[in-house]
């Protein structure tokens, strides 16, 4: 059975969706050896995948280590958001040493409107060159993760001004 450490745990800020991850000095000790440079290449799983990601520090003076190359498309892929948790583990079986991350979600509000977090802004006044509202159908995918595979639904909105009949 292998012995897991806990490297850090930290909730998701927004540079931390849009840029990189910022993560604890501290943690650099479990990593590989940088060997004199400022890069190191993890693997890391993440349920039944594998993610290849780069941890960088600067060259000079405090260290700052961060998830650089690799964290984007991880985030982008699980859909993390700000106030999402990530937690970042060690493990040794003593016949190999891998890192494993989990990903506790923030609760998300309801959208204000009650709908599946799509709304449309009230600047949004579709209208006809006369100036008439009009309805405008228009399609919006929304991407799902299953457990082994994507799928994609489809919705037809129809944008119309309050009172306008079709």
């Amino acid at each position: 059975m292998p012995q897991t450490t806990r490297l850090f745990k930290k909730p998701l800020k927004p540079t931390d969706i849009t840029r990189r991850l910022a993560i604890p000095s501290k943690s650099l000790e479990f990593f590989p050896n940088f060997n004199e440079g400022h890069t190191v290449k993890l693997n890391i799983r993440y349920e039944s995948r594998v993610w290849p990601m780069v941890c960088s520090t600067r060259k000079q003076g405090y260290k700052k280590p961060v998830f650089s190359n690799g964290w984007i498309p991880f985030v982008r892929r699980n859909r993390l958001d700000v106030g999402d948790v990530v937690t970042l583990y060690g493990e040794d079986d003593e016949e190999e040493f891998w890192f494993r991350i989990e990903v506790d979600r923030a609760t998300r509000a309801p959208s204000v409107d009650g709908n599946l977090g799509v709304s449309v802004p009230n600047k949004a006044k579709p209208k006809t060159e006369s100036g008439k509202a009009f309805n405008d159908a228009k399609k919006i995918n929304l991407g799902l993760v299953g457990d082994q595979e994507e799928s994609v639904l489809n919705l037809d909105l129809t944008l119309a001004l309050p009172g306008a009949t079709n």
